[in-house]
């Protein structure tokens, strides 16, 4: 306490003004802590025998400006009630009945308990710094750059995501795209029209058969995906070189869609005219590209780099600045691990921003849920938010039923009649039963937490929220999580920069253009800025070792109760050494290897018959062009059930897991070519993903010496090839490699 009243004057502060009618906090002894606050200010009115108590904030130990007066007699405080009498007045009662009000609360700092800072739950060493300076400073004419080439790489996005989407139009043609059920229709002409610019345009309708469905209850948002201000390629049967051409759509109402050709590109416009206007023309449509969050991110780019503590932030202008109030540590009522707390203790902290970094299975998910819930009892407004609907709703209901909530999670809080706690879910993109029966449709004023898409929350204000949590936040891009940055005083970014980057459809020169905001802020303001969850409680030690030492600098460690999972007496690891032909599809350019595809299926027999249910096995595959043959080979096993194997790539599955796992290479050539899988930062990264979906058995199939060479292209810095080498080789000492003879 020393020290405390050398700022605090009586002439300067004012009688403390509340209604304290409803107030129901935990009962402090008041009149110990007033005789107390009296014996160590002194600061008496003599001629009414009345004393003023300086009071604190109402959760930590720092004096405002404000006092009770308290008269020792009659063991009474007085302030004034503004809800008392007609206009409110001042009034006094007794220390007793005081006890449970913001008055009590507001006391209580006087109290000798507090005299002494309260222990904390972990080391002081593990607390966060009061500050973090950045590494680096951007000059002015880097800060103009960094933004520019911000907006330029959103730009880049676009216009990638268009020309991909005509690619694979053009590679596939109108009767393939039909027969995929990748192209909506047929729509016929209904009318010309003109669009807002003055020039023609056209209202067709999807033709409907009679049989299955009235047009009136036909709504093409909902069941194409169609939307207005989107762009989308309009082809026909008609055999026509003016098609296929791009079209705008200009509005959709029921089964009708307005649409507005891009006449610059049309070479005969009469000709394509007659065509659009005919009776007998069925159109259909591809989607080419939805403008509007590439537009929401330039948006959110620019209103961050007009704000100064935003863009002061990003670019390394100011430090990150943490205080930790040991009178109001966070209580959780979920319970966590010490690793878990920290994280917690950090996220609540801070004033600006923090990372945790979550490794697979170490419970980032359930961190952030113990932070939310603990925000929302301090009266926080707060955003939850992530890269895509599925995430968000992962991080809102987990594995809930609509019957049963699972425990712990956002959901089951605010289903408990005893938690004050309300969701509200913006975006119509769900597809979670338990998110939609319970939170679509809520107003998000009334909300405690408001969950969306990083893309949704870009109809929220600047600083609209008290704090943004971030999910998956290494899988989004920069410029959607600034759109996240902009509504939110602070920000929460959970995630694992060692798994897999967001995707990008551009290809800018720069790379570190793909990188999330999590990461760049680790490189912005190092490693300091993040908080590491240590404990996984995934999968079994032995499928755990390798990626730890690998990715995680043997910082993790295991929790006892998955130590020793395994499927029935099966090794929870195994290699499998198989020399099979990679061959190229013949359309497209991936590519399978179907002696591999082969080896999967017996390991896909092998641990049915060892009792796992085929929906408890994951196939990862490096390459899309081998999910089709392992399908086929799977498909064709004597089990129940084959279709419940899910097989998929690498970058499908990251984020998810099954009791086993079976990874197929796909890569096998003298040459040691292993293409993507070698590339020095991706490679390693896919290779994590890989390797930590297994709970129980992990079986990786491959050619493991095409897998461990450089390629002759490459240099050993421009390679990852030593990883597969080293795990083979630890594989191999272990006694946990087959060839595919054994």
């Amino acid at each position: 306490m020393e020290g405390l009243l050398d700022n605090w004057r009586y002439q300067t502060a004012d009688l403390f003004r509340a209604d304290i009618s409803e107030d129901d906090y935990e009962p402090v002894d008041i009149e110990v802590a007033v005789e107390r606050a009296k014996e160590l200010t002194g600061i008496e009115i003599p001629s009414v025998d009345r004393y003023v108590i300086p009071l604190f904030k109402i959760d930590e130990p720092i004096l405002v400006d404000q006092y009770v007066f308290y008269t020792p007699s009659s063991g009474q405080l007085r302030w004034y009630d503004p809800g008392f009498g007609i206009s409110g007045s001042k009034r006094s009662a007794s220390c007793e009945t005081l006890g449970t009000t913001e008055i009590g609360q507001r006391l209580r700092f006087w109290l000798p308990s507090y005299l002494e800072e309260p222990e904390l739950p972990i080391d002081d060493s593990e607390l966060p710094p009061e500050q973090i300076q950045p590494s680096d400073r951007l000059s002015d004419d880097e800060q103009a750059a960094f933004f520019r080439d911000l907006k330029g790489f959103v730009r880049s996005e676009r216009e990638s995501e268009r020309d991909s989407n005509w690619e694979t139009y053009s590679e596939m043609g109108l009767d393939v795209a039909i027969n995929r059920n990748r192209i909506s229709g047929p729509f016929i002409s209904i009318r010309g029209t003109t669009g807002e610019s003055g020039d023609q345009a056209y209202v067709f309708q999807i033709a409907v058969d009679e049989d299955e469905e009235d047009e009136d209850e036909i709504d093409l948002r909902d069941d194409e995906g169609l939307f207005g201000g989107n762009f989308c390629i309009a082809d026909t049967d008609a055999n026509n070189e003016q098609f296929p051409l791009e079209v705008e759509i200009l509005s959709v109402d029921g089964p009708n869609i307005t649409i507005q050709p891009d006449w610059s590109t049309v070479e005969n416009r009469p000709v394509a005219e007659k065509i659009l206007s005919s009776d007998e023309t069925e159109l259909w449509f591809h989607e080419l590209l939805n403008p509007i969050p590439f537009e929401r991110r330039l948006t959110a780019i620019n209103e961050v780099k007009r704000n100064e503590s935003k863009r002061e932030l990003l670019t390394g202008q100011r430090s990150v600045e943490f205080n930790v109030n040991r009178y109001a540590i966070p209580d959780p009522e979920i319970e966590l691990n010490d690793y878990q707390y920290q994280a917690l203790l950090w996220a609540d902290s801070t004033s600006d921003v923090v990372c945790i970094h979550g490794p697979p299975g170490t419970g980032k998910t359930r961190t952030l849920t113990a932070y939310v819930q603990h925000a929302v009892a301090k009266g926080e407004s707060v955003l939850v938010t992530a890269h895509s609907n599925q995430a968000v709703d992962n991080l809102l209901v987990g594995d809930s039923t609509p019957g049963t909530p699972e425990e712990d999670t956002l959901h089951a809080m605010a289903q408990d009649s005893e938690t004050d706690l309300s969701i509200a879910r913006v975006g119509n993109n769900t597809r979670e039963s338990v998110v939609e029966a319970n939170y679509v449709d809520r107003s998000p004023k009334a909300a405690d937490v408001v969950a969306a898409t990083t893309s949704g929350a870009s109809q929220f204000n600047q600083n609209e929220f008290d704090v943004a949590v971030v999910d998956e936040a290494t899988q989004a891009s920069r410029p959607a999580s600034a759109i996240v940055l902009n509504c939110a005083r602070k920000l929460i970014l959970a995630g694992d920069h060692k798994q897999l980057s967001p995707y990008s459809a551009a290809e800018p020169e720069d790379d570190d253009h793909h990188i999330s905001l999590f990461e760049y802020l680790l490189e912005r303001y190092d490693d300091d800025i993040s908080v590491l969850l240590r404990t996984q409680y995934r999968m079994n030690e032995e499928i755990a070792t390798f990626p730890n030492d690998a990715f995680y600098n043997g910082e993790l460690k295991t929790a006892d109760q998955c130590r020793n999972w395994t499927v029935d007496d099966l090794k929870p690891i195994m290699g499998i050494d198989i020399a099979g032909d990679e061959q190229r599809q013949t359309h497209g350019n991936s590519l399978y290897n179907y002696e591999e595809a082969q080896a999967v299926a017996k390991q896909v027999k092998l641990l049915v018959q060892n009792d796992l249910d085929p929906s408890d096995i994951g196939v990862i595959t490096a390459y899309s062009g081998q999910v089709g043959k392992v399908i086929n080979q799977v498909n064709q096993l004597d089990i129940d059930n084959p279709r419940r194997v899910d097989v998929d790539t690498v970058d499908s599955f990251q984020g998810g897991e099954r009791e086993a796992i079976i990874v197929s290479f796909v890569r096998s050539n003298d040459d040691g070519h292993s293409g993507f899988l070698e590339f020095p930062e991706e490679g390693p990264r896919r290779l994590n993903v890989a390797l930590t979906r297994a709970r129980k058995r992990l079986v990786l199939i491959g050619n493991w010496d095409t897998l461990g060479t450089v390629a002759p292209h490459r240099s050993p810095d421009e390679s990852c090839a030593y990883l597969y080498a080293s795990l083979a080789d630890r594989l191999q000492s272990q006694e946990r490699m087959l060839s595919i003879g054994e």
